[in-house]
């Protein structure tokens, strides 16, 4: 029994769309970050060559930890045994003893509260949808408003924090800066590409000269959950925004060269 001439073109079609999809598919995935690799590449910077790094740190607040060491690499991430997020951050924050800092991604606050015991009289702003407001699909932790931050709030410095309970592409910094105050600021929150791509731009205007921005899960391996940040990361790259990568980190670092008035004085 033949089939009727309109069965045969969907068929057809179905087949065309899903042999598309699956380029599209490949060409995201596999083409695209190959050839943005080749022409972007993050360039390796030591974080000697950004901060001292025999600066001595308090002891870390280790509760709800989550960057390495004191949170496992997954199996299918390089094994480095120098590799240090943790280490690297809270001695460019010791190093800076920033005015502002702005953290897009609290979690469970255990970041927060390891900035405040480094640096007294730092103030933070740290950013954190409820469960409930979060889109996007690379997420770490989908956390109700109870366990947004519990760890800084647990050893005594709210009074020190800001916290914003905001999807980050809904989120108006204009609410809490009238200008350039921001000292360092932390990309952690969604690593899909196109939201760490916004987050630096809504961070951007409000940055020091000088300023730090640091981008978490940045490798170029990009494996797992490190793809968007990375893509995100050569995609600045190409606009010429001079973004690097810390060696033996997950990080990524741009720094605000742009000079003010007030440089100049």
């Amino acid at each position: 029994m033949s089939l009727k001439p309109s069965v045969w073109t969907d068929r057809l079609y179905g087949r065309y769309k899903h042999e598309m999809e699956s380029l599209r598919l490949r060409f995201r995935t596999e083409t695209m970050p190959f050839l943005m690799k080749t022409i972007y590449k993050l360039p390796t910077t030591e974080l000697s060559s950004i901060i001292p790094t025999d600066i001595p740190l308090e002891p870390p607040i280790l509760d709800d930890a989550c960057l390495p060491p004191y949170h496992p690499l997954p199996p299918w991430a390089p094994q480095d045994k120098d590799h240090n997020d943790f280490d690297s951050l809270m001695k460019i924050v010791k190093a800076m003893q920033p005015s502002v800092v702005v953290e897009l991604g609290t979690a469970y606050g255990n970041t927060v509260a390891n900035i405040c015991r480094q640096c007294p009289q730092t103030k933070v702003y740290t950013v954190n949808a409820p469960a409930e407001d979060q889109t996007g699909e690379v997420v770490t932790f989908e956390l109700g408003r109870d366990e947004i931050g519990r760890v800084y709030k647990a050893y005594g410095f709210s009074d020190r924090v800001v916290q914003v309970f905001k999807n980050t592409l809904d989120l108006n910094l204009s609410e809490y800066f009238s200008q350039a105050i921001i000292d360092l600021a932390i990309i952690d929150a969604c690593h899909d590409t196109n939201y760490v791509i916004n987050d630096f731009f809504k961070v951007k205007p409000y940055m020091r000269s000088q300023g730090i921005v640091l981008f978490h899960d940045t490798h170029h391996c990009m494996a797992g959950h490190l793809f968007g940040s990375y893509m995100a990361c050569m995609l600045l790259r190409s606009k010429g925004y001079d973004v690097r990568h810390i060696k033996n980190t997950w990080w990524g670092i741009w720094v605000n060269r742009t000079r003010t008035d007030k440089d100049d004085k």
